[in-house]
């Protein structure tokens, strides 16, 4: 009676044989089998997954049209449009505002990153002078030691050829010593020479170090100027209620919106206009933003010594000529002009 094939190929494993070429083909398919398997699990997995998101997405696309479809049946009202108008408007000049943010930001930091590299570097070659200087001043002492023993030992070569007869005997031998013991101090002097030049050599071709980004006192430098032009800003939009209206465009729909009537709107609109065109080309006062940083830098409490933006609650705004709390808000604590995408962490 024959045994099954598969208990037959396990006794001969089991006995040592090597697998017959038709086992190695059947344990490849078996393998490639298995590999497939897998390949295709994870093309289903990843199937369903952007099913998903081809769902969200369509989901997202009607939510949008419905949007512009409501939109298109509001605007179609003639008493609608003037609000519509003067809420894009604002719209505007709210970005407008928080763009001239985010730049001075990026300007602002890239100018303290220069700064403290500059720095870096300047530490970087003061210390490796004095290094250099340390190494110079011992290479000196060496060399002044190896001209030293050169000169003795050329007398006392030149003694040693004066001393003749065999009545110096004596004498050649005790001088031949100490060439001999100047000699190896020569040869030592002279490897303590080489190896100062080395170091002198090494110590200057070192490269500077990596700038690892800016410090936490930069980062708060830059911050605290950040929210100091951010107040700046909401001054000069103050007037007229500019700076409110534009943070509340954000913060509703255009739908919600009333800001009057037809010519209550259109006077709105204008105002918006002109102050789009001042931020645009508004240049930066340093001397105020340096005294409202002054300000804020003497009053900012952090969260922590590694914390870059200041507690909101620390740097509540206050009138520099009468000494007290005017009645303006608190650009870090209700957000204006997006202040925390243009501050540093």
């Amino acid at each position: 009676m024959r045994l099954p094939e598969n208990l037959r190929r396990r006794l001969h494993r089991l006995a040592g044989r090597e697998p017959s070429i038709e086992d190695q083909r059947l344990f490849e398919l078996f393998r490639n089998r298995v590999e497939l398997k897998k390949e295709l699990t994870a093309l289903d997995d990843e199937r369903h997954r952007l099913l998903d998101r081809l769902k969200l997405q369509e989901g997202a696309t009607m939510r949008v049209e419905e949007q512009m479809a409501s939109l298109e049946q509001y605007l179609g009202r003639s008493d609608e449009g003037y609000k519509c108008l003067a809420y894009y408007q604002l719209r505007a000049l709210w970005r407008v505002a928080c763009k001239r943010l985010g730049q001075f930001g990026v300007e602002l930091a890239r100018q303290q990153k220069d700064r403290e590299r500059k720095a870096q570097l300047a530490e970087f070659d003061r210390a490796r002078r004095e290094r250099v200087t340390l190494v110079d001043r011992e290479l000196v002492e060496a060399r002044v030691l190896d001209e030293q023993l050169h000169a003795e030992q050329k007398i006392a070569r030149l003694k040693l050829a004066s001393l003749t007869g065999f009545w110096n005997y004596f004498r050649r031998r005790r001088l031949l010593d100490a060439i001999q013991a100047r000699e190896l101090r020569i040869v030592a002097a002279t490897g303590q020479i080489e190896l100062l030049v080395a170091q002198v050599e090494a110590i200057q071709s070192e490269p500077p170090p990596l700038f690892d980004g800016l410090s936490v006192d930069g980062r708060r430098a830059v911050n605290v100027a950040v929210i100091g032009y951010a107040e700046q800003l909401y001054d000069r939009l103050a007037p007229g209620g500019l700076a409110e209206l534009a943070r509340q465009s954000t913060l509703k729909r255009v739908f919600d919106a009333n800001y009057g009537t037809p010519q209550e709107c259109q006077a709105l609109m204008h105002k918006a206009s002109q102050a789009v065109a001042d931020v645009e080309r508004m240049s930066e006062d340093l001397a105020e933003i340096k005294r409202r940083s002054d300000r804020l830098r003497s009053a900012a409490v952090y969260r922590s010594p590694e914390e870059t933006v200041p507690n909101p609650n620390s740097i509540a705004p206050v009138d520099a000529a009468a000494g007290t709390r005017r009645m303006a808000p608190n650009v870090l604590l209700d957000e204006y002009w997006e202040i925390h995408s243009a501050l540093v962490r």
